[in-house]
């Protein structure tokens, strides 16, 4: 995953082209890939034709924490690496230069900051953390790998990172909150009716109370 980050990194650093557009597009081929080679080559041969990937064996599968839960040892995982990068963020070299592109790049390049390294490095740990994750998921929950695992991950992640404001152990409490607005309204759904999309309803109204906040904290209100 680190490495498939470096096509838009790279197409950004050189060629100038929106990293927004490039990894949006870039979903379909990836999706394209993982169905050719479940379908093909990594296909179950007792699927029955249903494209799953075969097992994974007893020794790779995640162990769950507690009993009739599926809260499994990727949630550790998952603490260790947010406080991992808060380390490597706030006390490492590499971090501050990150931080320093982040926040201004034109005042990065003028300090000396080689921007395209630093980007690159960047495109490296993101992606490798959010294969982690996708690891994670496949030996965590259902043991084997199909089309449909990832329901919106990664937009979720987008509402996390931006509830967390950017910051790693921050991300941590904002997950729970999250995960906790999902599990609760399917429990919702599957025991009273409510429909199930209302989780989607509350995340949005989150969002937009988010930015909504950051623009009055930026832009002060001043009685005339």
């Amino acid at each position: 995953a680190g490495l498939l980050l470096l096509i838009p990194t790279l197409l950004k650093n050189y060629l100038r082209v929106d990293e927004v557009v490039v990894t949006l597009l870039l979903n379909f081929i990836v999706l394209l890939f993982v169905n050719y080679l479940l379908e093909g080559p990594i296909q179950d041969p007792m699927s029955m034709g249903w494209p799953q990937g075969s097992p994974i064996i007893d020794e790779g599968v995640l162990m769950p924490i507690m009993e009739k839960a599926r809260l499994h040892l990727g949630f550790i995982l998952a603490l260790v690496a947010a406080v991992g990068c808060w380390i490597f963020m706030k006390f490492s070299l590499w971090g501050y230069e990150i931080r320093s592109v982040g926040m201004n790049a034109e005042a990065a390049r003028f300090a000396g900051i080689n921007i395209n390294r630093t980007l690159v490095l960047t495109a490296l740990i993101s992606g490798g953390m959010a294969g982690i994750a996708g690891v994670s998921e496949v030996a965590g929950l259902k043991g084997y790998l199909t089309l449909d695992m990832s329901t919106g991950f990664g937009y979720a992640g987008i509402a996390v990172a931006m509830l967390a404001m950017l910051h790693p152990l921050g991300v941590i409490a904002s997950a729970i909150f999250f995960a906790g607005i999902y599990v609760g309204a399917d429990s919702m759904s599957q025991g009273m009716g409510i429909p199930s999309y209302i989780a989607d309803v509350m995340v949005a109204v989150s969002i937009l109370m988010i930015l909504l906040s950051m623009l009055l904290v930026r832009y002060r209100v001043i009685r005339g």
